[in-house]
């Protein structure tokens, strides 16, 4: 079911993407004499030929690294999105953008459209969670407008039970463990739906390296386990300022959370690399021409 979310103010417009395209032509000119110059003989088109193999990456990694990073990757952004989202959402329902503070819906969602638009806001599902309802939105790149776009609220919904199923999944030996952690809801581009624990510090000034687990909906709706990394968990003290290296426990493609956390960070201004025994990962000023993103990651082999 798709609905149309109430509009409260004037929706901004959308960014209009566009490619330019750029030609060429040759012009033939005449003698000096006044004389057409004589026509070329005619040559035929040589193809030429496919590709044996695929093109190798500049930094000498095989695509066998950089699709499965690639796949974390769009992983670990939502993540690191939603880290940020969530508690802008929270102050912003507390400044009564979506009604009178006391009143407003608690739960939180936190997405981006095909287009890349940050959007979050908030909404109640019903008990037995099969649908969406109150549903508000607003923009998060700008003056917060209204998001009035349709939205897929039964994906939406599906995705919302499957964080809660993995949440009452996983609590039970996470507190027993004194570990706190956050159910991540994750809609990929296909029709898939993921739910990602990603685990939080238990104290001030330390972050968590490793330790996420990845559950996937299963075709009967319930959680079906992709990863499991809860047994390389590491809390680690976090300097205050400077260069952040984080150790990933994966051997090639570092783990989810990981990617999150470097993310996370170097947003907020810090030079932040990923180590793995095969390859460093930073995060550097760039364009990523899939995502639009200001971002993007230098791979460096590890010499042995």
């Amino acid at each position: 079911m798709r609905v149309r979310v109430p509009s409260l103010v004037a929706d901004s417009s959308l960014r209009v993407r566009g490619l330019a395209t750029v030609a060429a032509a040759l012009l033939l000119g005449a003698c000096a004499g006044g004389a057409p110059a004589p026509e070329p003989e005619a040559q035929p088109v040589r193809m030429a030929p496919p590709d044996s193999a695929p093109a190798t990456a500049a930094d000498g990694l095989p695509a066998a690294f950089h699709e499965p990073f690639a796949a974390a990757d769009v992983r670990a952004r939502a993540v690191s999105y939603w880290m940020q989202c969530t508690p802008t959402v929270a102050r912003l329902r507390a400044q009564g953008t979506f009604g009178p503070a006391a009143r407003a819906p608690r739960a939180i969602v936190c997405l981006r459209t095909a287009d890349g638009v940050p959007v979050g806001g908030v909404y109640e599902v019903d008990s037995a969670f099969t649908a969406i309802r109150r549903l508000q939105l607003v923009r998060l790149d700008g003056a917060r407008p209204r998001f009035t776009e349709p939205l897929d609220t039964a994906r939406l919904t599906h995705s919302v039970k499957l964080a809660r199923d993995v949440s009452a999944l996983v609590a039970p030996a996470w507190k027993r463990r004194n570990r706190p952690f956050s159910v991540v809801p994750f809609m990929p581009a296909n029709d898939s739906l993921e739910a990602w624990v990603i685990p939080r510090a238990t104290k001030a000034r330390s972050y968590i390296a490793g330790g996420d687990v990845g559950y996937a909906r299963g075709a009967n709706g319930t959680p079906a386990l992709m990863v499991d990394r809860t047994a390389t968990w590491t809390q680690l003290n976090l300097a205050a300022s400077g260069p952040l290296r984080i150790y990933s426990s994966v051997r090639e493609v570092a783990a989810v959370s990981d990617l999150a956390t470097a993310r996370y960070y170097t947003e907020l201004g810090r030079t932040v690399t990923v180590s793995t025994p095969l390859v460093e990962s930073t995060l550097v000023p760039g364009l990523d021409p899939a995502t639009g993103a200001r971002l993007v990651w230098k791979h460096t082999p590890v010499k042995h």
